[in-house]
Formats: C-alpha cells, sequence, structure tokens
C-alpha cells in the first residue's frame, strides 16, 4: 500500500523560518504528528532522536517508532543539501520533550 508523505518543517514555518529544502523532511503523516508533537527529533548528527517520554507499547509503536533510535535519515537526494543544524537545534531546545532513547541495536 502506498504511504503518503507530508513536507514537515523543522524550525515551524510560523515562527518565522524559511520555507526552504534545508529546512524541511518528508515524513508520512504519523511521523509528522510525532514530530511536531516533540516525540521525534532531528540530531545535529542528522540521526532521529525518540523521546523517552514516547510511551508505546504496542508491536507498531516498538517498529514504527521506538525502533529508529539513533538511526540516520534517509536522504537528502544526492546534490541536495542536508537539514540545516540551526533548524535542528531549534526543534531540539523548542519542540522535542524530554531526553532522547539510546539508539537501538
Amino acid at each position: 500500500m502506498p504511504v503518503r508523505l507530508e513536507a514537515a518543517h523543522v524550525h515551524w514555518w510560523e515562527f518565522g523560518s524559511p520555507d526552504d529544502i534545508e529546512n524541511g523532511l518528508r515524513l508520512c503523516s504519523m511521523h509528522h504528528a510525532l514530530f511536531d508533537k516533540g516525540a521525534l527529533g532531528l540530531g545535529d548528527d542528522q540521526r532521529i532522536l525518540v523521546s523517552q517520554r514516547f510511551v508505546g507499547h504496542s508491536p507498531a509503536a516498538r517498529d514504527h517508532v521506538i525502533a529508529l533510535a539513533g538511526r540516520p535519515l534517509i536522504g537528502p537526494q544526492p546534490g541536495a543539501r542536508p537539514v540545516a543544524a540551526v533548524h535542528c537545534d531549534w526543534h531540539t531546545r523548542q519542540v522535542f520533550h524530554g531526553d532522547p532513547r539510546p539508539a537501538t541495536t
């Protein structure tokens, strides 16, 4: 089944951020919602942060959220710049909740 992807601002557009590639991610609707709620984040090393405050007991939560902790982003496309560290830092300080989970193995 195809998954619809959405454009997610890392540093929210409503807070005066630029509307450009270096401030965006393509996420499915579930991961976009978790990113905007602070359960997911993005480290300066372009690795996925999962908040320790995220509570999910189902196999789907473990497989599709918790298992992302410490994994590198896929992308960007060749020739495109990654998400700018300044936007990752803003999201971590203003949106991400708590401490990140350790990377899964």
